[in-house]
């Protein structure tokens, strides 16, 4: 996990703003503000069992000295995976946090750099960032369709803000929130800003589903409750946002909790 997270601290005192689990995306609305450290690895196809077999394995390791941080895992269908760790927006948890992973390499010894080579020839690149939650952003229905464990599609909406219009992309995101809620759409989501690692100004978010087919029925069924006014005005909400836009990209993928981690109990 060490190289993970090599340009990062390497930052330490540089920055003042902040991931391990994502939230619950049911709740988002009713959380704190939480930094992320997010990394993105770019998967070679033809090594992508080979990558998930090691990333176990290192997994195995980390279980077996009881390294303290956990990790939760995502794959896209490109070839991204995607591994959230929560980290305190501090300098003090940075530190704490660097200190636990050069234990822990201590600790492991050469079976762990055996392993730490044979997951470099698995990917082209990995890319480290730091994203934190915005409840304010985020979007929790008053009746939700999901539980927590039932969450395994995951649709990923990265956006690029263009200069000067955070201020109004942030007030539109409220709108948007809150007309998901007049119409009483049942799948909430998670929103993120950009740190230290991204193309600033950066956001992204989550939402979470049992299937993707889920998300296809939840529309349908509100397209089918809304009258020609309220559809009108979700189109014209929908199409307001691209006037803020840099660049857009969405990701469809699912949760991965066997490449997930979570600490022993002590």
């Amino acid at each position: 996990m060490k190289n993970k997270i090599s340009y990062l601290l390497s930052l330490g005192s540089a920055f003042a703003t902040c991931l391990f689990m994502l939230p619950d995306y049911t709740r988002a609305q009713e959380q704190k503000a939480q930094g992320y450290l997010m990394i993105d690895y770019v998967v070679k196809p033809s090594m992508a069992k080979e990558f998930e077999a090691a990333t176990i394995q290192e997994n195995g390791l980390f279980a077996g000295i009881k390294f303290p941080y956990r990790w939760t895992a995502y794959s896209t269908e490109d070839f991204h995976y995607y591994f959230f760790t929560p980290i305190e927006t501090n300098f003090a948890s940075l530190d704490r946090f660097s200190a636990a992973l050069i234990e822990a390499e201590a600790q492991l010894g050469e079976n762990y750099r055996t392993l730490e080579k044979r997951m470099e020839g698995t990917y082209e690149y990995y890319r480290e960032t730091l994203v934190c939650l915005r409840p304010d952003l985020s979007y929790t229905p008053a009746k939700q369709n999901i539980k927590p464990d039932e969450s395994n599609y995951i649709f990923f909406e990265f956006t690029h803000i263009l200069p000067g219009k955070v201020k109004e992309f942030e007030a539109y995101y409220k709108e948007w929130a809150a007309l998901c809620q007049k119409i009483g759409f049942h799948i909430g989501y998670a929103a993120y800003q950009g740190d230290i690692g991204t193309d600033m100004p950066f956001y992204f978010s989550a939402m979470s589903a049992k299937t993707q087919a889920d998300t296809f029925i939840e529309e349908e069924r509100i397209m089918k409750l809304l009258s020609q006014e309220e559809k009108q005005e979700l189109g014209a909400a929908y199409e307001k946002a691209f006037a803020y836009f840099r660049k857009y990209e969405t990701k469809n993928g699912r949760s991965r909790r066997d490449l997930s981690y979570m600490p022993r109990a002590k």
